[in-house]
């Protein structure tokens, strides 16, 4: 039975609507249907159950309902259980529904992130449905044919490119890989003590998780267009170029004061001067060379992180007097990788919310403009991509708030401050992914309009031919 107020279904037994406390009856039952039909009734509306009354409020008889709510006021209804009996009473409106206003909340921020970044609303996504593959088995022959593309023999054709949301696999590998990898080099210093372990622990813990995130994106570039060769290229040459502008424009006093704006421009910088060709046109090509940039740029940034972790760590222990034949006590060594893999981890974990993401936006907005046009500066003035590219350098400003604000509680600083920009940061990447799905998908589209037209005017089916005069007859001798 559907309510003939609101929409809602409600159980046989029921008098009164659970969501709106309307009177419901059969013939109210089968008008509510016919309303509700034609209407989407949320979710959260549908499962919705009224508190208990509060103290003080008298619940109206189960007989019947007045005319009228009180003004200002709304009918709610208490079930103790499904098919229970039912209670009435009136509530302030602002207090009936909070999920709804909290919903409302949410989707205007939404509404506002998708707006500054020109996306649209994500259609059919699901993380579930995405991962459903991590777990899959895949042999030998699927994993070298997996990532054997981008070449001129590889790509796939055009026409068998997947359009739906991709179900990437190969990164969990990876991370599974690197990060056993990790702990066992690090159960090994421990137990060994050798310094020669270090070097090792320091790039597998820098390395590990942004190399994860960057494959997690190679496996959405679904076009397949683009081969490791170049992905190498970019992580290093592009990483180290991002890395190296951004110390040099440190130089200058002002631009401590501004991370987010001067790391963001070096690391977009560096993808424009190494992928320049027109022949990766899709939007999804930009995202993974942003990726691979700003990957690379993690990896070399943490891997300073850590070293410095380890100098100042040994620093303290020499003034500290932990000094045997002049060099740092074993006890020492141990305190300075120990907080060198603190640190590693620590930034390993945040670093799929950081410079992997904030540079695919950025790329992937440029390429969003560029399309198959060579790179020029009047790009970076367009309003699509300015607006986007204003995102990564927001995050990426809130995440450093602790720099220019160091008063700020260690929990905000970094937890709360990272997990809130992470989400954003990828509910944006999500949006310009489906992007760039649809715009291969309507490439496709005209890619076959295009190859019907041609065969048509082969065949000549797209002419109108005078009809043929009637043939004589044919003597028979």
């Amino acid at each position: 039975m559907f309510c003939p107020r609101c929409g809602v279904e409600n159980t046989a037994e029921n008098k009164f609507c659970k969501s709106c406390g309307s009177t419901l009856g059969a013939a109210g039952g089968a008008q509510g249907a016919a309303a509700a039909a034609p209407q989407a009734v949320p979710a959260q509306t549908a499962q919705w159950q009224a508190p208990p009354p509060p103290p003080g409020v008298t619940a109206p008889p189960a007989a019947g309902l007045p005319p009228a709510p009180p003004p200002g006021m709304v009918p709610m209804v208490y079930q103790a259980y499904p098919g229970g009996p039912q209670q009435v009473y009136y509530v302030p409106a602002a207090q009936a529904h909070p999920q709804h206003i909290q919903s409302g909340f949410l989707d205007g921020m939404r509404s506002k992130i998708r707006m500054l970044s020109s996306t649209e609303a994500l259609e059919g996504f699901s993380l579930k449905e995405m991962f459903k593959q991590v777990f899959t088995h895949h042999g030998t022959d699927a994993v070298e044919e997996y990532i054997m593309v981008g070449t001129s023999r590889t790509t796939p054709p055009l026409d068998q490119v997947e359009t739906g949301w991709p179900k990437p696999w190969m990164f969990f590998r990876l991370l599974g890989i690197l990060g056993i990898s990790f702990i066992g080099l690090a159960v090994l210093f421990h137990f060994t003590m050798n310094e020669k372990t270090v070097p090792a622990i320091l790039f597998l813990g820098a390395f590990a998780v942004p190399l994860t995130t960057l494959v997690l994106i190679y496996e959405m570039n679904t076009p397949r267009n683009v081969s490791l060769v170049m992905v190498g290229k970019l992580f290093i040459v592009g990483g180290l170029t991002g890395l190296c502008t951004a110390m040099l424009a440190y130089m200058v006093p002002i631009c401590g004061n501004i991370p987010g704006i001067v790391e963001e421009s070096a690391k977009l910088l560096a993808v424009l001067l190494v992928a320049r060709s027109v022949r990766y046109k899709y939007q999804l090509n930009g995202i993974l060379f942003g990726a691979t940039v700003g990957a690379g740029f993690a990896c070399f940034e943490t891997c300073g992180y850590g070293f410095d972790q380890i100098l100042q760590t040994l620093t303290q222990v020499i003034q500290a007097g932990q000094v045997a034949n002049g060099f740092p006590t074993a006890e020492g060594i141990s305190a300075a990788v120990q907080n060198m893999m603190t640190n590693l981890v620590l930034r390993g974990v945040e670093s799929p919310l950081g410079h992997v993401a904030w540079t695919a936006i950025a790329a992937g907005a440029f390429w969003r403009v560029k399309g198959d046009k060579p790179t020029s500066p009047a790009m970076l003035l367009d309003t699509r991509f300015l607006k986007a590219f204003a995102i990564p350098v927001l995050m990426h400003t809130t995440w450093d708030l602790s720099i220019l604000i160091p008063t700020l509680p260690t929990i905000l600083a970094a937890f709360i401050l990272p997990a809130v920009t992470g989400l954003i940061t990828w509910y944006v990447l999500f949006g310009l992914v489906q992007q760039g799905l649809q715009q291969v998908k309507q490439e496709q589209v005209a890619h076959l309009q295009n190859t019907v037209a041609n065969v048509e005017a082969t065949l000549g089916l797209g002419t109108v031919r005078p009809p043929m005069p009637p043939m004589s007859p044919v003597p028979v001798a």
